[in-house]
């Protein structure tokens, strides 16, 4: 079995030489998109690497990602962990950046990271035991595609659209259906066989649904797609945040999709919003570890932080209880 390492992404907004620094680049006004939502710290990330370290210990390394920033009690003489900093790998004229989207895009450029990779936000956690045919067998990353037609009503949609626009100009969605019909027709539902027929005629392609938990990557992709589209590329990463031109690291997925370079396999959890409670909610999910993994995510209408913040922790700490060996 080839390597496989685990890739997180990490910011301390409250960080005020962070702060400054964004100030001075970009701005204090909100942008859509890029509220103190998208930065903000929910004291979580301890219980991100325990379930790693828990849930997942067949990984090779884990490379932490930050704007030179760490917390307080992270070990960083653990012997899988490896800090990696923005100036480690970015391009110079890209930095500094505010832009998740420069930040993953620039993944593959890590020194030392395996061609198998999973890539994690640091609100997507590890809830219960995983194997590496999980996220790969034999070399392929484990996904389900499912036709989404796209209605661009808001700014995540416009990128998601992007993104699309990217991928009809490389790909001829009936030729690639026709090439690998028994990966797109395996664990499929009813109804996503009945949009595949629907769709799978055309050479346009309509756009896929993008689960926001991990993202299984390979570097060689991303690769291929510096350059096949190095000019999108180069002006996403020249944005200072995020923007509506942006392409978003959702289309490197679909574009090993399209390709035919993919397992067909169920995802291992979903999306949970952090201000749900009651039954469905973030904290019921962990609790119950309903699967695999769970992406907590917060947003911008976020009422009450600091309440739901302290049900997550001690949601985490009855489900991660025992200190991990990333932790001082």
């Amino acid at each position: 079995m080839e390597p496989i390492d685990i890739v997180v992404t990490w910011v301390d907004g409250n960080d005020p030489e962070w702060q400054r620094k964004k100030a001075e680049y970009t701005g204090v006004q909100v942008k859509e998109g890029n509220t103190d939502a998208r930065y903000r710290d929910w004291g979580t990330l301890k219980y991100w690497f325990r379930g790693i370290e828990k849930y997942a210990p067949w990984v090779r390394y884990v490379h932490f990602v930050t704007d030179n920033q760490k917390p307080d009690w992270l070990n960083l003489n653990h012997p899988k962990l490896k800090w990696v900093k923005h100036t480690d790998y970015i391009p110079e004229q890209y930095l500094p950046t505010f832009n998740s989207h420069v930040i993953e895009w620039n993944l593959h450029r890590i020194e030392g990271l395996s061609e198998h990779f999973i890539y994690f936000n640091d609100d997507v956690f590890m809830i219960k035991d995983t194997q590496p045919s999980d996220f790969f067998i034999d070399g392929a990353p484990c996904v389900l595609p499912v036709i989404s037609p796209l209605y661009p009503d808001s700014f995540v949609a416009q990128l998601v659209f992007n993104n699309v626009y990217m991928l009809n100009r490389n790909f001829s969605f009936k030729n690639c259906v026709r090439k690998n019909p028994q990966k797109w027709l395996k664990n499929q539902s009813v109804l996503n066989i009945v949009k595949l027929v629907l769709f799978g005629r055309h050479d346009s392609f309509p756009g896929l649904g993008n689960a926001h938990i991990h993202q299984c990557f390979k570097k060689s992709t991303m690769q291929i797609l510096w350059d096949c589209e190095y000019d999108l590329l180069n002006a996403t990463c020249l944005n200072k945040v995020r923007g509506k031109e942006d392409l978003t690291p959702w289309c490197i997925t679909d574009w090993q999709i399209l390709s035919g370079d993919f397992t067909p396999k169920k995802l291992l959890g979903r999306r949970v919003d952090s201000q749900t409670e009651g039954p469905g909610g973030a904290v019921d999910y962990l609790l119950k570890r309903k699967g695999k993994i769970v992406c907590i995510n917060d947003n911008e209408n976020e009422l009450d932080y600091v309440r739901h913040m302290q049900l997550l922790i001690d949601a985490f700490e009855k489900v991660l209880p025992e200190k991990s060996a990333f932790e001082l």
